[in-house]
């Protein structure tokens, strides 16, 4: 009964309005209750069960000390599972695995192949475990979810045994790239290095003699030839002087011949004249005198020494002194005497034995030995000469050469160094491949393997149940409020505005039926 027209809603819901309407509308609400409840336990118990199986894989550290093999395969594990995940996820594995164990045949007649195998991967789930000791590089579950139990934990257990093999092939693959790549620069580094050792080679072949490293050498062989340049001209004035005395014998010899040639002559025509004269047996023959024996001794003394010599010196006054003394007696004999007769002069004139014809000879042979060997002694001369001239034109070159050889050595060092650094990294590879062959390297291990899960992981029907059984009842709660708020009518007196008087109530009838 709309007595005065007032929309309840002006002055708000108040919640005894609600109680009212919904007390009011009690079973109604209890039969849309009952009916909701009920079609969500039907939904819930047709719901499909899904089981999940799990296979706990170890990351297994390598066998071998790292301090003694580095392996060469340094990936995270993270960023190593997505690379796996991507290869063990990939189509054909997951198609070979759809065919073996018939999964989704439902969703196989009626999808692509493309969304089957995507509603799979949605399946699966590859987490890496948390909290792992810090003492163990790390490891990871692989899950997978469907209807089938068995089929559940066999399919968990053959992708960890994918991600095994392919970790085991990837890591091997890689350390033989590692390999193989090391092996080509190797082979390049070595070709560099021939060539860099071809061009050392060269230079020193080029340039022997004139390498910063036999500076010692070219100045001691410097020095020896000087020593030797004035050993063969201290010779050379020895040879040259011997060949002025012979030079002078040779001449005094051959005075001494022309003398006694003369004399010869000279002698025979006396005897000549004496057997004329009637007078028998050679003319006397006067012996040397003291002037000529001293005057001898100073052109021997000359030879050898100069005139300032002491002995020369002695020898000079010994012949002044004595030619001053036959100066006197020719003057006495001038003065005293007639002219004697000519065999008497002859015989009382001085006479010398002058050398013969084998002493000229003689001597002849030792001054061309003397000459020979001043000649040879030049020829050596020039010799040592040119020589330290080519040491010193060498020594004054080492700067440049060492220049020019600093930088092939530059060079050379670094590409031995590259070279060295490529073999050891190389032979280090190596190592790490015959490791990662034998599986003593890092590698992954079914630590827990999936088992045949007991009780589905969903749906989890009694809080399926309580939630739609809840939902029935709000949802038929608020169906029964809105019916009694449409009516538009009072539904008590706290309704009505503040100040309104209340005249009477009126009491409920009861209509009975006749």
């Amino acid at each position: 009964m709309n007595l005065f027209q007032s929309d309840p809603m002006q002055s708000g819901l108040n919640p005894r309005s609600i109680l009212r309407a919904l007390w009011k509308r009690k079973y109604l609400i209890a039969a849309l209750w009952v009916g909701g409840s009920a079609a969500t336990v039907a939904i819930v118990v047709n719901l499909r069960p899904v089981y999940t199986a799990e296979a706990l894989i170890l990351v297994e550290s390598q066998k071998i000390p790292e301090n003694f093999v580095a392996s060469t395969v340094q990936t995270a594990l993270e960023a190593r599972l997505d690379q796996l995940k991507e290869q063990v996820l990939s189509h054909e594995r997951l198609w070979s695995l759809i065919e073996e164990f018939n999964l989704y045949p439902k969703l196989r007649v009626a999808h692509s192949r493309e969304e089957v195998l995507e509603a799979m991967r949605k399946d699966v789930g590859i987490v890496l475990e948390k909290g792992w000791s810090a003492n163990r590089p790390g490891a990871f579950r692989v899950a997978y979810e469907t209807s089938v139990p068995t089929t559940a934990s066999e399919v968990a257990n053959r992708i960890g045994r994918f991600f095994i093999d392919e970790n085991l092939r990837e890591r091997g693959a890689e350390a033989e790239a590692t390999s193989e790549f090391l092996d080509s620069q190797l082979a390049e580094s070595k070709k560099n290095l021939q060539e860099q050792e071809g061009k050392l080679k060269d230079f020193k072949e080029a340039y022997i003699g004139e390498l910063p490293q036999q500076e010692g050498a070219l100045l001691a062989a410097l020095s020896q030839d000087k020593a030797e340049l004035m050993g063969i001209q201290d010779g050379l004035s020895r040879a040259q002087q011997n060949r002025l005395v012979l030079e002078t014998s040779l001449a005094v010899a051959q005075d001494g011949l022309k003398r006694q040639q003369t004399l010869a002559q000279q002698r025979v025509a006396d005897e000549e004249a004496r057997s004329e004269a009637g007078v028998e047996g050679p003319a006397p023959v006067s012996p040397p005198t003291e002037l000529e024996r001293a005057q001898d001794q100073l052109r021997a003394l000359r030879l050898r020494y100069e005139d300032k010599h002491p002995e020369v010196q002695r020898m000079l006054l010994t012949v002044a002194r004595l030619q001053a003394q036959e100066r006197e007696r020719e003057k006495d004999s001038a003065a005293e005497a007639a002219p004697a007769s000519a065999p008497a002069r002859a015989a009382a004139a001085p006479r010398t034995e002058p050398p013969d014809d084998s002493t000229v000879r003689s001597l002849r042979a030792q001054l061309n030995l003397a000459v020979r060997e001043i000649e040879m002694l030049e020829a050596r001369r020039q010799r040592e000469i040119s020589d330290a001239s080519d040491i010193q034109s060498r020594v004054q070159k080492l700067p440049i050469r060492e220049q020019q050889l600093a930088s092939i050595t530059r060079d050379y060092d670094t590409s031995k160094r590259n070279y060295q650094s490529l073999l050891d990294k190389k032979m280090a590879a190596d190592t790490a491949a015959d490791m990662e062959k034998w599986q003593k390297a890092e590698r992954f291990v079914m630590l827990n393997p999936a088992v045949v899960p007991e009780k589905p992981v969903r749906p989890r029907r009694v809080l399926l149940g309580a939630v739609g059984s809840a939902f029935s009842l709000l949802l038929a709660g608020a169906l029964a409020f809105l019916l009694e708020l449409k009516k538009n009518v009072l539904l008590g007196d706290w309704e009505l505005p503040a100040g309104t008087v209340v005249i009477g109530r009126l009491p409920r009838m009861q209509m009975e039926r006749v």
